[in-house]
């Protein structure tokens, strides 16, 4: 994972690699407006932002077969995966002695890869043949005001199994 600086601000859990050519992925945005802990002082500037993001669940389902006018192609089946959003907020408390405080906050979230029609029958356990590897392609944050932060992570999710071959 890297750490890059954006607008004085650390940020840490940008992914370094991701999968060569893969075949099925999916990309997601996860925006959310952050309020610091009523317990927590005022912010004049954030430092550092730390994000992690990890697989939770999967499981396949049917769905119809079709394109649709805009060009999505619907194979007859999706991986649905849920997601662990972990971050960390370091920042700077507006008061004389700029302490600085953190906080974390976490959530779940989910999404779905469209996947390849596969000629197997669908079971409960097939999806465990399937690996998920969830990788952080960017986190943007800003302070919007004393008390409330605007936070957009960009996730890349890829699917790999010998199924896909």
């Amino acid at each position: 994972m890297g750490n890059i600086v954006r607008d004085l601000i650390e940020i840490s859990g940008i992914a370094d690699t991701f999968p060569s050519c893969p075949r099925a992925f999916t990309e997601m945005s996860v925006m959310e407006n952050l309020k610091i802990p009523d317990h927590k002082p005022e912010a004049e500037q954030i430092l550092k932002v730390i994000a992690e993001v990890n697989v939770l669940s999967k499981r396949i389902v049917e769905t119809p077969i079709g394109k649709s006018s805009s060009g999505l192609i619907s194979t007859g089946v999706k991986l649905v995966v849920e997601l662990n959003i972990r971050e960390k907020i370091v920042y700077i408390a507006n008061e004389p002695s700029q302490p600085v405080h953190a906080f974390e906050n976490e959530k779940v979230v989910s999404s779905y890869i469209v996947i390849p029609k596969i000629s197997l029958q669908l079971t409960p356990g097939l999806s465990d043949i399937i690996a998920v590897e969830a990788f952080i392609e960017d986190i943007f944050v800003k302070l919007t005001d004393k008390r409330d932060i605007f936070k957009n992570i960009t996730i890349f999710l890829n699917a790999s199994s010998s199924l896909f071959n």
